[in-house]
Protein backbone atom coordinates (compact mmCIF):
# COMPACT_ATOMS: atom_id res chain seq x y z
CA UNK A 1 0.00 0.00 0.00
CA UNK A 2 1.54 3.36 -1.02
CA UNK A 3 2.55 5.74 1.76
CA UNK A 4 0.48 8.97 1.68
CA UNK A 5 2.59 12.10 1.10
CA UNK A 6 1.88 15.82 1.47
CA UNK A 7 3.88 18.46 -0.44
CA UNK A 8 4.09 21.96 1.07
CA UNK A 9 5.85 24.48 -1.17
CA UNK A 10 4.89 27.92 -2.48
CA UNK A 11 6.42 27.18 -5.90
CA UNK A 12 4.21 25.25 -8.34
CA UNK A 13 7.36 24.22 -10.22
CA UNK A 14 9.02 22.87 -7.07
CA UNK A 15 5.84 20.96 -6.20
CA UNK A 16 5.88 19.41 -9.66
CA UNK A 17 9.52 18.27 -9.27
CA UNK A 18 8.93 16.90 -5.76
CA UNK A 19 5.76 15.14 -6.93
CA UNK A 20 7.73 13.51 -9.75
CA UNK A 21 10.40 12.18 -7.37
CA UNK A 22 7.90 10.92 -4.79
CA UNK A 23 5.66 9.21 -7.35
CA UNK A 24 8.73 7.50 -8.79
CA UNK A 25 9.45 6.13 -5.30
CA UNK A 26 5.92 4.75 -4.98
CA UNK A 27 4.40 7.37 -2.66
CA UNK A 28 0.80 8.50 -3.09
CA UNK A 29 0.43 12.30 -3.18
CA UNK A 30 -2.64 13.00 -1.05
CA UNK A 31 -2.34 16.77 -0.94
CA UNK A 32 -0.40 19.88 -1.88
CA UNK A 33 -0.26 23.25 -0.13
CA UNK A 34 1.36 26.56 -0.97
CA UNK A 35 1.61 27.97 2.56
CA UNK A 36 2.70 26.49 5.87
CA UNK A 37 -0.71 27.31 7.39
CA UNK A 38 -2.55 25.53 4.58
CA UNK A 39 -0.08 22.65 4.82
CA UNK A 40 -0.61 22.26 8.57
CA UNK A 41 -4.39 22.16 8.04
CA UNK A 42 -4.02 19.46 5.35
CA UNK A 43 -1.55 17.57 7.55
CA UNK A 44 -4.14 17.39 10.32
CA UNK A 45 -6.87 16.26 7.90
CA UNK A 46 -4.90 13.80 5.77
CA UNK A 47 -2.43 12.36 8.32
CA UNK A 48 0.30 11.62 5.75
CA UNK A 49 3.27 9.37 6.45
CA UNK A 50 5.60 11.77 4.62
CA UNK A 51 5.65 15.56 4.35
CA UNK A 52 7.96 17.69 2.24
CA UNK A 53 8.16 21.19 3.67
CA UNK A 54 9.65 24.28 2.02
CA UNK A 55 11.51 26.54 4.46
CA UNK A 56 11.21 29.87 2.64
CA UNK A 57 7.49 30.68 2.43
CA UNK A 58 5.63 33.79 3.47
CA UNK A 59 4.13 33.58 6.92
CA UNK A 60 0.35 33.21 6.78
CA UNK A 61 -2.06 33.17 9.71
CA UNK A 62 0.92 33.38 12.06
CA UNK A 63 2.31 30.07 10.80
CA UNK A 64 5.90 29.79 9.56
CA UNK A 65 7.53 26.68 8.16
CA UNK A 66 9.29 26.11 11.49
CA UNK A 67 6.11 26.45 13.57
CA UNK A 68 4.27 24.10 11.18
CA UNK A 69 7.18 21.63 11.40
CA UNK A 70 7.20 21.72 15.20
CA UNK A 71 3.42 21.20 15.36
CA UNK A 72 3.66 18.22 12.98
CA UNK A 73 6.46 16.57 14.95
CA UNK A 74 4.60 17.14 18.23
CA UNK A 75 1.27 15.82 16.92
CA UNK A 76 2.67 12.92 14.89
CA UNK A 77 6.32 12.26 15.86
CA UNK A 78 6.62 9.28 13.49
CA UNK A 79 5.77 11.33 10.40
CA UNK A 80 8.79 11.70 8.14
CA UNK A 81 9.44 15.33 7.22
CA UNK A 82 11.83 16.22 4.40
CA UNK A 83 12.72 19.91 4.57
CA UNK A 84 13.33 21.61 1.23
CA UNK A 85 15.07 24.98 0.90
CA UNK A 86 16.45 27.25 -1.77
CA UNK A 87 18.82 28.74 0.81
CA UNK A 88 21.55 26.59 2.38
CA UNK A 89 21.67 28.32 5.79
CA UNK A 90 23.61 25.96 8.05
CA UNK A 91 21.90 27.13 11.25
CA UNK A 92 18.44 26.59 9.73
CA UNK A 93 19.49 23.18 8.44
CA UNK A 94 20.82 22.16 11.86
CA UNK A 95 17.66 23.36 13.64
CA UNK A 96 15.38 21.24 11.47
CA UNK A 97 17.63 18.18 11.59
CA UNK A 98 18.11 18.40 15.37
CA UNK A 99 14.35 18.69 15.83
CA UNK A 100 13.65 15.56 13.84
CA UNK A 101 13.62 16.27 10.11
CA UNK A 102 14.46 13.16 8.10
CA UNK A 103 16.50 15.19 5.60
CA UNK A 104 17.25 18.72 4.42
CA UNK A 105 17.49 19.18 0.65
CA UNK A 106 18.66 22.27 -1.22
CA UNK A 107 16.66 23.40 -4.29
CA UNK A 108 16.85 23.09 -7.15
CA UNK A 109 17.49 19.39 -6.93
CA UNK A 110 17.76 16.68 -9.48
CA UNK A 111 18.16 12.94 -9.36
CA UNK A 112 21.75 13.12 -8.05
CA UNK A 113 21.13 15.60 -5.23
CA UNK A 114 17.89 13.81 -4.29
CA UNK A 115 19.63 10.42 -4.02
CA UNK A 116 20.56 10.62 -0.29
CA UNK A 117 16.93 11.47 0.50
CA UNK A 118 15.73 8.63 -1.72
CA UNK A 119 17.95 6.19 0.20
CA UNK A 120 16.60 7.43 3.57
CA UNK A 121 13.00 7.18 2.35
CA UNK A 122 13.53 3.63 1.08
CA UNK A 123 14.99 2.62 4.46
CA UNK A 124 12.18 4.26 6.37
CA UNK A 125 9.43 3.06 4.02
CA UNK A 126 10.49 -0.36 2.71
CA UNK A 127 6.98 -0.75 1.32
CA UNK A 128 7.90 1.85 -1.34
CA UNK A 129 8.08 0.29 -4.76
CA UNK A 130 11.36 1.80 -5.97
Amino acid sequence: MPVPALIIDDSPFARKIIRHHLLKLGFKIVGEAETAAQGLKLFRELKPGLVTLDVMMLEREGVTSLTAFRAMKKEAPDTAVVVVSAVPFEKTRETFLQEGALAYVIKPFGQFSFEPVRQKLLRMFPESTA
